[in-house]
C-alpha cells in the first residue's frame, strides 16, 4: 500500500493561545508516527493528498488533531490499531509497532488519543495531553 509517491501538501495551524508545557522529544515521537504513517498509506485515488496538523492549547491542555485524506481504515481494525505488532495486512510496510508506540507514550504524558477513520476517506486521530 505504500507504492504511491505523490507529494503530501502539509498543512500546520497552531492555535497558541496558551504557553505549552510537554516533553517536547515524546511529543516529536508521537507526531513523528502519525505523519509518517499518514504519508505511507496516502491513497492512490486521492487527486490532491494531504495531512492536515492542528494544535490548540489552553491553559489546561494541548488537543492535537492529524487528519489525513488516505486510504482510511476499516472499522473492525481501529479497535487493534494500537496494539503491539498489529498490521493491518501483510502488505502493510514496517513491525507494527508505530501506533503502539504513539499510544505507550501518550500514557507516560497522561495524554489520551482517539480515532475516526472511513476506507477510501481518510483518518483523523485526536490527542489530549496536559499541559504541565
Amino acid at each position: 500500500m505504500s507504492g504511491n509517491n505523490s507529494k503530501v501538501a502539509i498543512h500546520i495551524n497552531v492555535d497558541n493561545k496558551m504557553p505549552f508545557h510537554s516533553d517536547k522529544s515524546r511529543i516529536g515521537v508521537v507526531l513523528n508516527n502519525l505523519v509518517s504513517n499518514a504519508i505511507r498509506y496516502q491513497n492512490p485515488e486521492a487527486e490532491h493528498p494531504y495531512v492536515d496538523i492542528e494544535v490548540d492549547t489552553t491553559a489546561e491542555e494541548a488537543l492535537i488533531r492529524v487528519k489525513d485524506n488516505g486510504i482510511g481504515i476499516s472499522k473492525e481494525n481501529q479497535v487493534k490499531i494500537f496494539d503491539m505488532f498489529y498490521r493491518v495486512s501483510e502488505s502493510s510496510v514496517g513491525s507494527g509497532l508505530g501506533l503502539y508506540i504513539v499510544k505507550e507514550t501518550l500514557d507516560k504524558l497522561k495524554g489520551q488519543i482517539t480515532v475516526e477513520s472511513e476506507l477510501g476517506k481518510g483518518t483523523e486521530f485526536n490527542i489530549r495531553i496536559s499541559n504541565n
